[in-house]
């Protein structure tokens, strides 16, 4: 699967929507496949738990689809798509109903990148939990760039923020990470996404 914020994929997502503006279900359906995947991981990172992350994701689209008149003419849907994702998981853990077992499965993501399995060892829930301490931007930056394997770009359009600033929150936090999981955390080796340094 290639990555859901790439430019020749930016460039259709004012279409769509504007076609699910008119009542395309079909141009919201394309939305909702592109983005599934990332929107699961990123709503896992703030939650911890996978079915409390499979709620946030139908709820955000759900709200997504009802307030799609809100986003502006001409704009992505994936950094829209993304503030309504965050407010929502974060509702949902305000309110205390988020429930407290079992690790995150192997197939979590279905995006197929070897260098995704960067936990070397450690659980998942291990991994999970160290990054939960993480701030909430460093906590995303790394999950988007280390386990989903986008690029800082990608990870930029997608939380609409500066390239520099998720290069930023990935360094800090992958700095945190190895202080809390110790020399077993190597996240994938930077060597590796060399088309991402030079952008």
């Amino acid at each position: 699967m290639t990555p859901v914020a790439s430019d020749a994929r930016a460039v259709d997502e004012p279409t769509l929507v504007r076609r699910v503006k008119a009542g395309d279900e079909t141009a919201f359906g394309t939305l909702v496949e592109r983005y599934m995947d990332t929107g699961f991981a990123a709503a896992l990172s703030v939650l911890g738990n996978p079915q409390d992350a499979e709620d946030a994701v139908q709820n955000a689209f759900i709200r997504a689809l009802e307030r799609i008149d809100q986003l502006k003419p001409g704009s992505p849907f994936g950094p829209w798509f993304f503030r309504v994702l965050r407010s929502t998981a974060l509702n949902l853990r305000r309110r205390e109903i988020l429930r407290t077992h079992e690790e995150i499965p192997a197939s979590a993501s279905a995006r197929s990148n070897p260098a995704r399995e960067w936990e070397k060892g450690l659980t998942r829930q291990t991994v999970l939990s160290a990054l939960s301490e993480l701030p909430e931007m460093q906590r995303l930056a790394v999950t988007l760039y280390d386990l989903e394997g986008y690029s800082h770009k990608e990870i930029a359009g997608i939380l609409d923020i500066a390239v520099g600033t998720s290069r930023a929150h990935v360094h800090h936090g992958r700095k945190s990470l190895r202080l809390r999981l110790g020399s077993e955390f190597v996240p994938i080796d930077d060597e590796e996404r060399k088309d991402d340094r030079v952008q």
